[in-house]
C-alpha cells in the first residue's frame, strides 16, 4: 500500500494497545478520588433522645482512670454529670470534641465543674487503658480544669462497654477501611438521680447550653432551693427544641404569662372603674 493511501479509520494493533495503556492511569485516578460507599447506615448513629431520656446508669459500674485509681461511676452521682464517650487512641473527633467542651466549660460562668457539677471521658475501646487515658490527656493540652472536676476513664471489664453504652442508645462501629471508630458526637447530662437527663449532640454547644443543661440535671434540688430560685426561672423560660437541637426561649410561657397579666389588668381596670362609678353615686345621694 502507497503512503499516501493508509487508512487511518483502522488502525493497526500496536495503536490501540497504547490506548489502553494511556487510558489506565486516568481510570485509576479517577477510581481513587472515588469515596467508596459506607456498609453502615449513619442513621444507626443517632440517639432516640425522646426513649432514651430518664435511663437509670449503673451506679455499681466499676471504671478506672488516667491515675490507674478504680472507682464506682455511682460516687459522681452528688453532682450533675456531664458524660462524654470517647476512645483515647483517636486522632480524629474525640480530641476535637473534648476540647471543644473545656472551652466551653470555662466560659460558662454560672456553674463550675468540680463545684456545681462533674465531668467524665470514659472509653469505649477495649485497648484503651489508664496510660493510654493519661496519654490522651497529655495530647489534648486542655485549659486548666479541676482534676476532682473532669476524670478520664475506662471500663474495668470490657465485657461491660457494649451493655452500658446500648444502654443509653450509644452504637459505635469499628471501620476497617479509614482504621477508626465510628460514633456519635454527644454530650449526656446526668441528674444527681443517676439518669440521663438531656443529649447535646455536636461541636456547637454553647455555655448556655451546658448551663441550661446542668439545672434540668439538677432540677429536683433546684426545686427545693430558695437561694437558686433563678435557676429555677431560667429553667421554666428556656426549653430544649428537638428539631434544632438546642435550647430556645419557652414562647409559649410568655404568651401565657402576658394573656394571664392582661386578664387580671383588665379585671383590675373594670373593678376600679366600678369603685368610682359607685362612689359618685353615693356622693350625689
Amino acid at each position: 500500500m502507497k503512503p499516501g493511501n493508509v487508512r487511518w479509520g483502522h488502525p493497526p494493533w500496536w495503536r490501540a494497545w497504547v490506548l489502553c495503556l494511556l487510558m489506565l492511569p486516568l481510570g485509576a485516578v479517577a477510581e481513587y478520588g472515588r469515596v467508596p460507599p459506607s456498609s453502615i447506615d449513619p442513621a444507626l448513629l443517632l440517639i432516640d433522645e425522646e426513649e432514651y431520656l430518664g435511663t437509670a446508669l449503673e451506679p455499681d459500674l466499676p471504671l478506672v482512670d488516667s491515675s490507674g485509681r478504680e472507682f464506682r461511676l455511682g460516687e459522681l452521682f452528688d453532682k450533675p454529670l456531664i458524660l462524654i464517650f470517647s476512645y483515647f487512641r483517636c486522632d480524629g473527633s474525640c480530641p476535637t470534641l473534648n476540647r471543644a467542651m473545656a472551652k466551653t466549660v470555662l466560659a460558662a460562668k454560672r456553674f463550675r465543674p468540680g463545684a456545681d457539677y462533674r465531668v467524665l471521658t470514659l472509653s469505649f475501646d477495649r485497648n484503651d487503658d489508664a496510660a493510654s487515658a493519661r496519654h490522651f490527656v497529655q495530647k489534648l493540652e486542655l485549659p486548666a480544669v479541676a482534676p476532682e472536676g473532669w476524670r478520664y476513664a475506662v471500663f474495668r471489664n470490657g465485657d461491660d462497654i457494649e451493655r452500658f453504652t446500648g444502654s443509653l442508645g450509644y452504637r459505635f462501629f469499628w471501620s476497617k477501611r479509614d482504621r477508626t471508630f465510628l460514633h456519635p458526637n454527644v454530650f449526656i447530662f446526668v441528674s444527681t438521680e443517676g439518669r440521663a437527663a438531656r443529649f447535646l449532640h455536636g461541636f456547637g454547644i454553647t455555655p448556655r447550653d451546658i448551663e441550661l443543661a446542668v439545672i434540668e440535671a439538677d432540677w429536683k434540688k433546684i426545686g427545693g432551693s430558695m437561694p437558686r430560685v433563678i435557676d429555677l426561672l431560667t429553667g421554666v423560660c428556656f426549653s430544649y427544641n428537638y428539631a434544632e437541637g438546642r435550647y430556645t426561649l419557652n414562647y409559649p410561657i410568655f404568651i401565657a404569662a402576658a394573656s394571664l397579666l392582661g386578664g387580671v389588668a383588665l379585671v383590675i381596670y373594670a373593678f376600679t372603674v366600678y369603685r368610682k362609678k359607685k362612689s359618685r353615686r353615693w356622693v350625689h345621694v
